[in-house]
Order: structure tokens, then sequence, then C-alpha cells
């Protein structure tokens, strides 16, 4: 693996590396393998945690300036992982992919009152620290966001008004 990036957080040190690739099947069996939908996919990206926890991840690099993010939460040991057209959330704890999704163009992860957001060109999420789902909702760039104490606002031209609602503020809408 060429490593690409090492970031340490807290006692957790991540590796990154990234090869081009037209065929996975070597690492396609691998426990944790992640693969995006698109018919485009050219890079595996390995993901070594702690030196111990290697996760392959298939996915489109293409255009130039995807993005590609990793956040890590060290009081739950879940990291999430978003690259192109694929997100992922992994257990770091039981070296188990806790669920994927499979979104158009991925732009990023960030911590939002003991939550994490995830924000992408046509919709959002928002996840427990835990890797569990609280809310998604569509969006349309260009979009505004604002953060309040019932959660995550968002403002389009397109769609209006919608929202990622925190844990007991309700669903999503306006």
């Amino acid at each position: 693996m060429i490593i690409s990036s090492k970031i340490t957080i807290h006692d957790a040190e991540i590796k990154i590396g990234h090869e081009e690739c037209s065929d996975p099947s070597w690492c396609r069996d691998k426990e944790l393998f992640i693969e995006s939908d698109s018919a485009d996919n050219n890079t595996i990206s390995t993901i070594l945690f702690n030196d111990y926890l290697t996760i392959y991840v298939f996915w489109d690099a293409r255009p130039v300036g995807v993005s590609q993010e990793i956040l890590y939460v060290p009081e739950t040991g879940v990291l999430f992982i978003g690259c192109g057209s694929i997100s992922a959330r992994v257990c770091t704890k039981t070296s188990k992919v806790l669920g994927t999704n499979n979104v158009c163009l991925f732009w990023g992860l960030g911590n939002h009152q003991n939550y994490v957001l995830e924000t992408g060109e046509l919709e959002c999420f928002l996840y427990s620290q835990a890797g569990d789902m609280i809310s998604s909702v569509e969006v349309d760039p260009p979009y505004e966001m604002d953060i309040t104490e019932k959660g995550i606002k968002f403002e389009s031209i397109v769609l209006g008004t919608t929202w990622l609602r925190y844990a007991g503020n309700g669903s999503q809408g306006g």
C-alpha cells in the first residue's frame, strides 16, 4: 500500500492509501470490502486502522476534485468514510460495516452537537456517534445550511426548506 496520508486521532492511527484499480477481485473477499454502485469505479482506497483493521473501498475517483474524507469518533470506535458516490460507517471495535449509502456526490463529514453530519450533492444524513442513522433529507444545490436547536435546516430554491432533525425532535420536513 502506498500511504498517501496518515492521521492520528487520540490513540488511533489511520493510514490511507489509494491505487488505480479496474479489477478488485483480489480484495473483494476481504471481510471489510465496500463498493460503490458506480459503473465507473477506478480506485481502491485502503484504510489501515491501528495496524490491525484493513478496510478496502472500491470507488470512482473521477472527476478530479471528488471528495474523500474520514471521521473517527473515539468514544464509540466508529469510523465514518465518504468518497465519490459512497459513504459507510465501520465499527472498529467489532470490525464490522454498520451500513453504507450510495450517494450522488459525497461532499463531507462533520461533528454537530453529538451527531455526525454527512453532506452531499442531493442528500444529507444525520447519524448518532455510534453510526446509527437518525434521519436523511433530500437537498438541491445550491443550498444553505443552518444549525439550530431542533436540527439542521436546509434552504434551496428548488426544494424549499427541509430538515435533519435531532433524535427526539420529530421527523424531517418543514
